[in-house]
C-alpha cells in the first residue's frame, strides 16, 4: 500500500464554512480515498508529496441534474440514433471530468445510454465522473418528453403513460435495465414546442405509484416541475427532488423543509437561453424563457433562504450549457440568494446526499474518495473561483 501527502494547501473540507490553512491529506494509491489530513507539519508516513503551494483545495462537483448525449439532431441533420447519443455521452463525459465534474446523476437519457454505460463499465472503461443514471424518462402523450427518435422516428425518448399501471410498469423496466433514478415529467417545459411550462401533465395518482415503486427497490425519484400544481403534486407525492421549480409556493416550500425534499434549481439552464437564446432556436421556447425567467431567481432564492435542501444540477446538454460548465451554476445560485457555503455545499455533500452516495463523496473526509480541484483562489469568498 503507497500513500500520497498532497501538503501546503487550505483546504476547503465541505461539511462545514471554514478552510483549513496549511493543511495536508494523504490519499491511499490504490483506494483512492482519504486516509488522513491535517494542518501544520505532517506527521503520517508516506511515499510521495505532492506541494500545492498555497492553493486552495475542494471535492469535486457534483451534478444532480445532466442530459449526457443530449444531441441536436435536426441542426446536425442526422437522425438522432443511440450510436449518436453513445459518442455524443462519452464526449460529454469526458469533458465534464475535465470541467471540475467528479460524479452526475442522470435525468433523461435516450435508449437508455447512460444505463447501459455504467452496466459496461467495469469491463469497457471509459474517462469520466461516476454516475447514478436514469435511462428513458417517465411523461404524458404529448408531454414535455413525448420526443420521437431513430432512423426513421419509430422511437421515443420516453415511456409515455397512461394510468398509474401504465407508471408502475415504466418503472420497473427502467429497475430490470439498471436504472437507478427515475424522471418524471410532471409539468410542460421550455424546450417542449406542445405545452406551457404551468400545464400539469403526470397525475398525483401516477406520480405517487412512481415514487412508491422506485423507492421500494432502493431508486430515487426527481420530478421535472416547473408549473404551481405540478409542483404541488411531485412534492406531496413524495419525490426526492423537485426539478427546476420556477414557481414553488410558500405551502411547497414548507413541505419540502418538512419532508426533506431537495430542490435542483438548474438556473444556469434558464440563464443561457434568455441571455443568448434568441434567434439559436424556436421563438417559443425563447419566449416562453425571457416570460418566466423573472419568477424563477424569487422562487428558487425564497426556497433557499428557508432552508429546503439544495443540489446543484444544471441541465447539462441543453442551449449553451455543456457538462463542463458545471460551476457556472454556482454563481448563479449565489445570484437567487444562496451564500457562497450554500451554493458550495449544494455542489458537495447536497448533492451527494440526494443521490446517496454522501458516505462516500461530496467531501474531503477520511474515507472518503478523495475526488478534488485545486483552485487558484478561495471559493468560499468568490464561487467564481471554482469555474
Amino acid at each position: 500500500m503507497t500513500k500520497t501527502a498532497f501538503v501546503n494547501c487550505n483546504l476547503f473540507v465541505g461539511d462545514r464554512e471554514q478552510l483549513l490553512n496549511n493543511a495536508w491529506f494523504v490519499v491511499d494509491n490504490e483506494t483512492g480515498k482519504l486516509t488522513a489530513k491535517g494542518t501544520g507539519k505532517l506527521n503520517v508516513a508516506v511515499e510521495q508529496q505532492v506541494d500545492l503551494d498555497g492553493q486552495y483545495v475542494m471535492s469535486g462537483l457534483i451534478n444532480a441534474h445532466t442530459h449526457v448525449g443530449l444531441v441536436n439532431a435536426a441542426k446536425d441533420h442526422y437522425p438522432e440514433t443511440e450510436t449518436l447519443v453513445t459518442y455524443k455521452a462519452l464526449k460529454d463525459l469526458k469533458n465534464g471530468l475535465k470541467g471540475g465534474v467528479t460524479y452526475i446523476r442522470s435525468c433523461g437519457v435516450p435508449f437508455d445510454v447512460d444505463v447501459k454505460l455504467k452496466n459496461m463499465r467495469n469491463d469497457y472503461p471509459f474517462e469520466g465522473p461516476g454516475m447514478r443514471p436514469a435511462g428513458m424518462p417517465i411523461s404524458i402523450l404529448g408531454g414535455h418528453a413525448d420526443q420521437s427518435l431513430g432512423e426513421n422516428h419509430e422511437l421515443n425518448a420516453s415511456h409515455l403513460v397512461n394510468s398509474p399501471d401504465d407508471v408502475r410498469k415504466a418503472v420497473r423496466e427502467q429497475f430490470k435495465k439498471g436504472a437507478e433514478n427515475i424522471k418524471l415529467m410532471a409539468t410542460g417545459g421550455i424546450m417542449s414546442q406542445g405545452d406551457q411550462i404551468d400545464d400539469t401533465e403526470l397525475s398525483l395518482e401516477e406520480m405517487k405509484m412512481a415514487v412508491a415503486e422506485a423507492h421500494s427497490k432502493h431508486m430515487t425519484v426527481c420530478a421535472h416541475a416547473e408549473g404551481r400544481l405540478g409542483i404541488h403534486y411531485a412534492v406531496v407525492a413524495g419525490v426526492d427532488s423537485v426539478e427546476h421549480g420556477f414557481y414553488v409556493s410558500d405551502d411547497d416550500i414548507e413541505l419540502m423543509k418538512q419532508q426533506g425534499t431537495f430542490l435542483s434549481p438548474t438556473l444556469i439552464a434558464g440563464h443561457q437561453i434568455a441571455v443568448y437564446g434568441k434567434g439559436k432556436m424556436t421563438d417559443f421556447s425563447y419566449q416562453k424563457m425571457c416570460q418566466h425567467v423573472d419568477a424563477f431567481y424569487p422562487h428558487v432564492g425564497k426556497a433557499i433562504k428557508a432552508g429546503v435542501k439544495l443540489a446543484l444540477g444544471t441541465d447539462a446538454g441543453t442551449f449553451m450549457n455543456p457538462l463542463e460548465s458545471t460551476a457556472k451554476e454556482l454563481t448563479e445560485l449565489v445570484r437567487a440568494g444562496a451564500s457562497n457555503y450554500q451554493a458550495l455545499h449544494a455542489a458537495g455533500l447536497g448533492s451527494a446526499e440526494l443521490l446517496q452516495i454522501d458516505d462516500e463523496y461530496g467531501s474531503l473526509e477520511e474515507g472518503k474518495y478523495a475526488d478534488f480541484l485545486v483552485l487558484k483562489d478561495n471559493p468560499l469568498r468568490d464561487v467564481a473561483a471554482v469555474e
